[in-house]
């Protein structure tokens, strides 16, 4: 009788001669990373490149999407008067300090506010992190953020890996363990 076990990062099947290290195991038997983990996150269904824009940040300089080629962008969607995005950004800060210095950027999308309000909210909650501001939405629409807040995961190569509607514990361990994984280029 043969059977399967893994030891040590590799996978063994006893009674015959066949050792194969996780390495080297082909992509559909390796595990994938839990999105789900993260409540209100998905993964996305389509691994497809995601849409690039450009928007102006507070000083008026051009941010664009595929200036953060090369990272894993938290891609997050909000405005002053949601509550819960209020909520989430303290944490959404304190992932970015993290892990800003592995090829990890938050870039936060202020949707439909007036320039000031904004820039006062980022002031108050004291956020670091690259913000560009859609006066119109019209990037939000394109990326479906109908209800905020919206956050995509997207990978180095621009790919959507995950969305999530709604707000999150993005410092707790399940979303740290996530980014972690990321930033190691897990997928």
């Amino acid at each position: 009788m043969k059977s399967w076990f893994t030891k040590g990062g590799l996978l063994l099947l006893v009674g015959s001669c066949v050792v194969v290290s996780a390495g080297s195991m082909p992509a559909f038997a390796q595990a994938k990373l839990n999105y789900k983990a993260v409540p209100n996150l998905q993964p996305m269904k389509d691994i497809a490149p995601t849409p690039d824009f450009t928007l102006p940040n507070f000083a008026g300089k051009k941010l664009s999407l595929k200036d953060f080629r090369g990272k894993i962008v938290f891609l997050n969607f909000w405005a002053t008067w949601c509550v819960p995005c209020r909520e989430e950004m303290p944490a959404m800060e304190k992932l970015y300090l993290e892990f800003k210095d592995k090829n990890f950027v938050i870039l936060a999308v202020n949707v439909k506010d007036r320039k000031q309000d904004a820039v006062n909210f980022v002031k108050e909650l004291r956020l670091s992190y690259p913000i560009a501001i859609d006066p119109e939405g019209q990037v939000g629409l394109l990326y479906g953020a109908w209800g905020l807040p919206t956050t995509y995961l997207i990978g180095p190569k621009g790919e959507g890996l995950a969305r999530a509607w709604g707000p999150a514990e993005w410092y707790g361990p399940a979303a740290r363990n996530l980014i972690k994984e990321l930033v190691d280029g897990k997928r």
